[in-house]
């Protein structure tokens, strides 16, 4: 009886929980075989190697992030506070109980002196994710001052999910986002002064 052809999407889904586990370079081809129920030479019936693969994985989640998380940052059916609030809370779920949650700078750190293609996936995640942090804080600030401060909020989370994984406290993240909140509550109410 012939096997079921696997589809994309769950290739993918399998692909990224072993590299998740092991990293990119710790991955063999046989690994990922096994985690979709496939021999080894079967894969390449999907993908040419496994760094094709690996590229398919990163846009796959970039897009899911983009999609799913960062668009709530454009959702005019909320004011910006609330919008900021929704993106911290799927930011905690993330970070917290799904296993991609620090898969990016995993990933990026580990390759990319060697691996050009997955930065430059990795690079526009942050952008996206810098971005859609700017387009709330160009509520209750300027252009420049925005920025920088997405970048600085972007930059607090990803520390904080650094020690809250390596000392097993997600204290550490709920502090972080509490804080992003409140300050941002503040820049409101200095915005709505005379």
């Amino acid at each position: 009886m012939a096997k079921p052809k696997l589809d994309r999407k769950t290739l993918l889904k399998n692909s990224l929980s072993v590299f998740k586990s092991r990293g990119y370079h710790g991955t063999s081809v046989n690994d990922l075989a096994a985690a979709n129920g496939l021999l080894k030479g079967s894969i390449y019936h999907y993908f040419d190697s496994k760094k094709s693969l690996m590229l398919e994985v990163l846009i796959a989640l970039k897009e899911h992030y983009v999609a799913k998380v960062f668009a709530k940052s454009y959702d005019e059916q909320l004011p910006p506070y609330e919008r900021l609030r929704e993106l911290a809370v799927r930011a905690e779920e993330i970070f917290t109980f799904e296993e991609t949650g620090d898969f990016f700078v995993n990933i990026g750190l580990e390759t990319m002196n060697t691996n050009p293609e997955f930065l430059a996936v990795i690079k526009e995640f942050f952008r996206d994710w810098i971005g859609s942090l700017q387009d709330l804080y160009l509520h209750v600030l300027g252009r420049e001052e925005a920025l920088m401060q997405a970048e600085r909020v972007v930059a607090e989370l990803e520390g904080s999910v650094i020690m809250m994984k390596l000392l097993g406290d997600v204290g550490y993240l709920k502090r972080t986002s509490t804080r992003v909140l409140n300050e941002y509550k503040e820049l409101e109410k200095l915005k709505l002064k005379p």
